[in-house]
Parts: C-alpha cells; structure tokens; sequence
C-alpha cells in the first residue's frame, strides 16, 4: 500500500466532500496507476471514502445491498489505493490504484468494454513481465490473505506444503515430457514456475534475487560483464 494517510489528512480531506447532492454519495472513478485506464466507476458515502483513506483498499456503497463493502473481499482482487484527488466541484473523487487481478465481475481488466464502435486491437505482446505480474498478485495474496484464495491458503500451510507441491508438479512434468505433447508440457512447465514463486514469497525472497543470479552465472560462463540500464 502506497498511500499513507494520518486521521488528521483524513479528517481534512473529508470534510472538503460535497455529499449532498446525491443523498449522501459521490462517484469514485478508479484508474490503474499504470496504464492510467478507467477500471470502474462505484459510489462510496462517508464512511465508504473514511474506509479508502484508512486502509488504502478501495471501498464502496452498495446501493442494491444497501451497505459498505471492500473492493475484492470475496475474489481477492483488490484495489491498492495509490493516490485519491477531488474532482473541482467537490462532489466526485478519482482513485488511482494498483489494480490486483481483474477489477469486474465478468472476470475482464476493466468494466468498460462495451464500445460503441467495435475497434480490431491487436492485444500487447505478452513478455517476460508477466512473471512480475503474478508475483504481485501472489505477494498480495500472501500480504492480503483471503480464505478464497489459493495462493493463501497454501502459503499458509508452510513452506513443507509449498514444497512438496513443486514436487508433485515436478513429477507431472517428467511424465508430460516423457508422454504428451508439447502443449501438456507447456502447462506442467507453467505450473512448477508458478509454485516456485509462490515458495519466493513466502521465504520473502523476489524474482529479482533469481534474476541476480542467472546474471552472474550468465558472466561467469561467458566472460562478458553485464550492465543494468
């Protein structure tokens, strides 16, 4: 969580809030921090937005069930509150957040997809970024536990679980590489990597640390000195 409020900064950006012009409520527009793309637009009241500022989570009135819930409470997919700014009027907020997993129900990265005109997109190259991708979400699962959620649950059970999971995928590999098709392979493969960086976070170690050491394996063979930008 990147945003840090005190009670007193809390107070005094709350009471700047018109609230009265839609019976007690404001829209809270949400953006992704990185590719600054509206996610969802939700309603919080008071205590929705006091919620926000203390806990860095978004939250939100529901006007169909009639009360205040926290974005991500049931899936896991929360939005980490980087910064909040009130709109000119005083009656709307634009919440910038780091987005974890996707933010609609419909299990898409945004709630707005429906265009008016249909736009052929080609979708981004998928890079090795992706790997940091699901390392913050599985740091997020581990920091931010949900009974829901896999990744918690056996990070919960200890390293002897994560462990003897990379084992039981390991095998399934052996045998895919042995007896399937490439496609197989590509799954078991997919499934160690992901165990194995469930396991870093929860020694508390990164990618980085193994980026590191390919690196200085890498110069060690090759002879050639590796520079980061």
């Amino acid at each position: 969580m990147n945003l840090t409020t005190t009670d007193e900064e809390i107070e005094s950006f709350v009471t700047q809030v018109n609230f009265g012009k839609m019976d007690g409520l404001i829209p809270a527009i949400v953006q992704d921090v990185n590719s600054k793309e509206v996610l969802m637009v939700g309603f919080m009241n008071k205590e929705a937005l006091q919620l926000t500022l203390k806990k860095g989570i978004m939250h939100f009135w529901s006007r169909t069930r009639q009360k205040i819930w926290q974005k991500g409470e049931e899936s896991g997919n929360i939005s980490i509150v980087e910064n909040i700014t009130l709109d000119c009027d005083n009656d709307s907020v634009l919440c910038v957040v780091t987005q974890i997993g996707p933010i609609c129900h419909t299990n898409r990265p945004t709630c707005f997809f429906n265009q008016l005109k249909k736009r052929c997109v080609d979708n981004p190259a998928i890079t090795v970024a992706i790997l940091e991708k699901i390392f913050k979400v599985i740091k997020t699962r581990r920091d931010y536990p949900s009974e829901n959620s896999y990744v918690a649950n056996l990070i919960q059970k200890g390293n002897e679980a994560i462990l003897r999971k990379i084992g039981e995928e390991a095998v399934e590999l052996l045998l895919a590489g042995k007896n399937t098709s490439s496609k197989e392979m590509i799954h078991e493969i997919t499934d160690v990597i992901f165990h194995i960086m469930i396991f870093l976070a929860s020694r508390g170690l990164t990618l980085e640390n193994i980026y590191e050491e390919l690196a200085r394996r890498h110069q060690k063979k090759t002879k050639v000195k590796l520079y980061s930008n």
